[in-house]
């Protein structure tokens, strides 16, 4: 069986391992010691998904000829933090435009302003778990007080109330939402993360 990580071959011999979730539990303790965390796995060139995980957990190392591993280390999420610090701070001044877009009916500019935003937002949520690993201390990871990681609970309320405004049309109270309370927020936000 082939063990490649990050597409390099891994030498790995198997010693008391008997089943492949042993092997991923030996490989996965070896990244921890070096700092690293696994972020996808293949089986044979396809990708297994945390609900798969079970199933492939008892296979016999025989019934599979290679599992492929992605990593991530601290240096990476460092590097991950500070580029959606560059993206969410480029949200700032389109969400502070979406009042004067809204009164000269420019609801499309807006919709794709939102829709962009919430993509980033999303992906950024996928990344904020790994922070730990990257070793920061609470001061370099916290919004306001509030840890990176709890962060998302702040916006979504937000976020939510202003999809629904534009839902219902009430520009008003979207505008306000985008100017005075989601801007704000995401201007810090992206300080904090360009500055991890």
């Amino acid at each position: 069986m082939d063990i490649l990580m990050n597409g390099n071959k891994v030498d790995f011999t198997i010693e008391n391992e008997r089943t492949l979730g042993e092997i991923l539990g030996s490989l996965e303790s070896a990244c921890e010691k070096a700092g690293m965390t696994i972020t996808a796995i293949r089986v044979d060139g396809k990708v297994v998904s945390a609900d798969g995980l079970d199933g492939l957990f008892p296979l016999s190392p025989e019934a599979v000829s290679s599992i492929e591993l992605d990593t991530i280390n601290a240096e990476d999420i460092i590097v991950l933090l500070r580029e959606y610090g560059t993206r969410m701070t480029s949200f700032v001044a389109p969400l502070k435009d979406i009042p004067l877009q809204l009164q000269t009916g420019k609801d499309m500019p807006v919709l794709e302003t939102i829709h962009r935003f919430s993509l980033d937002l999303q992906s950024l949520y996928q990344l904020l778990p790994l922070i730990p690993i990257a070793g920061l201390s609470p001061e370099r990871s916290s919004v306001d007080g509030i840890p990176l990681g709890a962060y998302p609970s702040e916006l979504a309320p937000v976020l939510g109330e202003l999809i629904k405004a534009l839902e219902t049309k009430d520009t008003v109270l979207a505008g306000d939402l985008s100017e005075y309370e989601l801007a704000p927020r995401i201007e810090r936000l992206g300080a904090t993360l360009s500055a991890v």
